[in-house]
């Protein structure tokens, strides 16, 4: 435990945001050989005894304005900050657990979301190259897709069934305990414009803000693609349920998992937001084929563009509007720098560019890649633009 303890704490960022126990980043690094041996009997003792320190359960949460009006609740994103010590710790769980259901292969090829080798590239690869193999094959074929969009998903799991899907898994004994504990008795308490409020108690979820939390969340949602029968592709909980369809029996089919997925939901204490799901006729067809498909008893719309995991998909695959959209948004942050970094050197403006103007230029690239002339020119526009900037 020692030793991956002292490795724990060499690599911890010395920027990372201290906890509600004010514990900075910075004097764990600096008094990393120091205080390793203690933390390592503290751990040692935590996962023997299955008890956590309180101050390791509790949450800072702090409101982070999103689009649209201030005043709305609903218009704000929360961020939860919880003890670095205890990270370290959770750090430690979190490489066992995951080693240990990726040696099982517990965890379904869907799930792309927080797991090594994968990421957000990976599903978007997975998913076009099926998209477009289709359309490919057969210039009026069509693919059905439906994007799903789940209410607080992280914010519902219910503990108890939880340890019971670990306890299936194979988890039990004194990690289970340990586990138990992690998830009850925890508290939370917001922090905004220099007032806080009084710590509530966290009664369910897995726990946003801490380490554990995007694994334990894949763990419950793993047995959600056996039950049906179409493509099922997830970014931990943004789920897209697609099928090519040909004919009325393959719509009754995708169908009939919308039924499985919104039945699944209910049975794992788990919502739809039926209003913020869409479909997509995706398909280079004139003709659209946009047969009705409900969850729990809502018609869902169908859209032409939809953004998925930061790219914009348009049903006939071409990346036109994607380019444009996201152009626009670097054209904007690099006007913004160049308005605020006038004085500054080449290697500061050029950091500027690689920090917060390519990423809105590329991400995802190997996926959709640019191939048009028209939009590998728009692109090289917006990157002439940049170095005229950084020189």
């Amino acid at each position: 435990m020692a030793s991956e303890v002292s490795a724990l704490l060499h690599v911890l960022d010395a920027k990372s945001a201290a906890g509600p126990d004010g514990i900075p980043a910075v004097l764990l690094k600096s008094c990393a050989e120091t205080i390793c041996p203690s933390l390592a009997h503290i751990f040692n003792l935590s996962l023997q005894t299955r008890d956590l320190p309180a101050d390791w359960k509790c949450a800072a949460v702090t409101p982070i304005p999103k689009e649209g009006n201030k005043n709305e609740f609903n218009n704000y994103r929360p961020i939860s900050v919880t003890s670095l010590v205890g990270k370290l710790l959770e750090k430690h769980v979190r490489n066992q657990l995951a080693a240990f259901f990726e040696r099982k292969n517990s965890l379904p090829d869907s799930q792309h979301g927080f797991r090594d080798r994968h990421s957000c590239t990976t599903m978007l690869l997975k998913t076009l190259d099926i998209w477009t193999a289709a359309l490919d094959s057969n210039s009026g074929q069509h693919v059905h897709a439906v994007f799903l969009d789940w209410a607080k998903a992280f914010d519902r799991v219910p503990h108890q069934r939880l340890l019971s899907k670990l306890h299936h898994h194979g988890i039990d004994g004194e990690i289970l305990g340990w586990m138990e504990n992690f998830l009850v008795g925890r508290s939370q308490f917001v922090r905004f414009g220099g007032a806080r409020s009084e710590p509530c108690e966290v009664t369910s979820g897995v726990i946003q803000g801490s380490v554990l939390g995007p694994l334990l969340f894949n763990i419950y949602v793993s047995d959600l693609p056996a039950a049906l029968k179409t493509n099922l592709v997830q970014y931990a909980d943004d789920c897209t349920v697609f099928r090519v369809v040909s004919c009325q029996d393959d719509v009754d089919e995708l169908q009939e998992d919308l039924a499985l997925v919104d039945i699944w939901c209910t049975n794992n204490g788990m919502q739809l937001n039926a209003k913020k799901c869409v479909a997509m006729d995706i398909s280079r067809a004139r003709q659209l084929w946009t047969p009705q498909y409900t969850i729990g008893g809502v018609a869902l719309d169908y859209v032409c563009t939809q953004r998925l995991l930061g790219v914009h998909i348009s049903r006939n695959l071409r990346w036109n509007h994607h380019v444009d959209v996201q152009r626009k948004k670097a054209a904007r942050t690099l006007g913004f720098a160049a308005r605020n970094l006038r004085g500054c050197t080449q290697r500061v403006k050029r950091m500027a560019y690689l920090i917060l103007v390519k990423p809105k230029l590329f991400f995802g690239t190997p996926a959709w890649h640019p191939w048009t002339k028209a939009n590998i020119g728009k692109l090289a526009r917006t990157q002439n633009r940049a170095l005229h900037f950084i020189l």
